[in-house]
């Protein structure tokens, strides 16, 4: 093994390179995971863009999938692992004694290590994020096993993508058979979310999108959407009206962050209904909002940030089980080298390139 690894560092706003690190040693409660493929997602660009407070400088990438190639012996009793395991990696364990922990939401814990986020790379042993050669397993994250038939496009969407689709659109929205549900937003969450809705038995799943993402809309069918809406060339709410007889809609997800879709959303919905809120629009953007609507229509708005850790592991047994081709979302894998041009092509900044989902693999260089 080389005695040093690369990894994609985030020094500043917009100042990205990808520097080098020694292999740390690995203490008996740590371990080393070989990083397979790692996704881009549309916070990575927030954070490129210096639009979300972050403890710089830190190593980007938090959906990542690897393989253990060191591991301490408390590590491997820790986790369960052995040398050799393909797994999927969050930064969800938190310290186990804080408000949030005893709350049950260790994924908020300000003490937990954070891949590709909250845990800074400044000191050793520095490789907390997953646009990198390697990857240091912690004691407190969370370490999922996946089995070696599951492409690795596939493998690299259950921890983050996948898992967050379940947890927008049915634990937290409580889509259930029979409903109306809109999903704002085509791009990787909004086709989770699609899929997750489709698996809890929704009636109807209206997606939106803009022009440019045609092919988004067309694979969207593919993920369960019964119709898909350009809303530059039709008007939301009266599609949902027109096609649910006036009912409306029991739950929207939004994952746009647009605040446009936003004040739509509430119009889609009916009385007593649930809208989800998973798309970050940055710190200092403010979206007006008719609070009499909610008020008077007794309509639920529910944040989401990432998934419980048990949703990861409920994302991969419906995947292994129907081998639902989930890998086609992935539009795009980039080289390590290439990890700015790949992020600033996400947030839609490359002429000519617009990523559905999009990957690392520093295996190409």
């Amino acid at each position: 093994m080389a005695e040093t690894c690369r990894a994609a560092t985030l020094l500043a706003p917009e100042k990205l390179e990808v520097r080098e690190y020694p292999i740390p040693e690995i203490p008996p409660d740590g371990g080393l995971v070989a990083v397979e493929m790692a996704g881009v997602c549309g916070t990575d660009v927030k954070y490129l863009h210096g639009k979300l407070q972050l403890p710089l400088p830190i190593i980007l990438g938090h959906e990542i999938l690897g393989r253990v190639v060191k591991l301490g012996r408390a590590a491997a009793s820790i986790h369960q692992l052995r040398e050799g395991d393909r797994i999927i990696l969050k930064g969800a364990l938190g310290c186990g004694r804080c408000a949030d922990c005893r709350r049950g939401a260790a994924r908020f814990c300000k003490k937990r290590t954070s891949y590709g986020g909250r845990t800074s790379c400044a000191d050793p042993p520095h490789l907390f994020g997953g646009f990198a050669d390697y990857v240091y397993l912690a004691p407190d994250v969370l370490a999922t096993k996946v089995s070696d038939s599951l492409p690795a496009e596939a493998a690299a969407l259950i921890g983050s993508v996948m898992a967050n689709g379940f947890q927008w659109a049915i634990r937290r929205g409580g889509v259930k058979m029979g409903d109306y549900v809109l999903i704002q937003g085509p791009g990787q969450q909004g086709l989770s979310c699609t899929f997750a809705s489709k698996h809890a038995g929704a009636a109807k799943i209206f997606i939106t999108g803009i022009g440019r993402d045609r092919t988004r809309l067309e694979l969207a069918k593919k993920f369960g959407a019964d119709r898909t809406i350009n809303v530059e060339e039709e008007d939301v709410v009266e599609v949902v009206r027109r096609e649910t007889n006036g009912e409306m809609c029991d739950v929207v997800v939004d994952v746009s962050g647009n605040p446009n879709a936003i004040l739509k959303s509430v119009d889609c919905l009916h009385r007593q209904s649930t809208m989800v809120l998973g798309g970050l629009t940055g710190d200092s953007t403010v979206t007006p909002m008719l609070m009499d609507k909610l008020v008077w229509n007794e309509i639920k708005l529910q944040g989401c940030f990432t998934a419980d850790n048990d949703a990861t592991e409920a994302a991969l047994r419906i995947i292994d089980e129907t081998k639902f081709p989930v890998q086609e979302m992935v539009s795009h894998v980039f080289p390590l080298k290439d990890t700015e041009h790949c992020i600033r092509a996400i947030g839609g900044e490359v002429p000519g390139t617009f990523p559905t989902k999009a990957l690392i693999n520093p295996a190409l260089g």
